[in-house]
């Protein structure tokens, strides 16, 4: 009896994704998703917004969201997220909040 050749099935996707992982302080579980490399870091902003349950908004205060990495804000979210890989396929944010005061009466 001949058995055929089992598929690899510890790949899966393209092999060009890159894994992004968004941490946001007050969630306990992370933001999880592979994404292609032409992905915009705006893209993923709004991914992890969605996920987390929060979004940009303004009443008295305005209450903005941004990606950092390595400390650093990432401020041209039209860029791909390719332009920030810098070793294998795998990316780590964090969500920070920046809230700024609106004006007192």
């Amino acid at each position: 009896m001949s058995i055929a050749p089992q598929a690899d099935l510890t790949t899966t996707g393209d092999q060009r994704e890159i894994q992004v992982t968004v941490s946001y302080l007050p969630a306990v579980a992370s933001f999880h998703h592979r994404y292609a490399p032409e992905t915009t870091v705006e893209t993923v902003r709004e991914a992890a917004m969605k996920f987390f349950g929060v979004q940009d908004r303004q009443d008295r205060d305005t209450y903005r969201y941004f990606l950092e990495i390595g400390g650093s804000r990432i401020t041209d979210t039209s860029q791909p997220i390719s332009n920030i890989v810098e070793h294998g396929h795998e990316l780590h944010f964090h969500l920070v909040e920046q809230i700024t005061p609106g004006s007192g009466w």
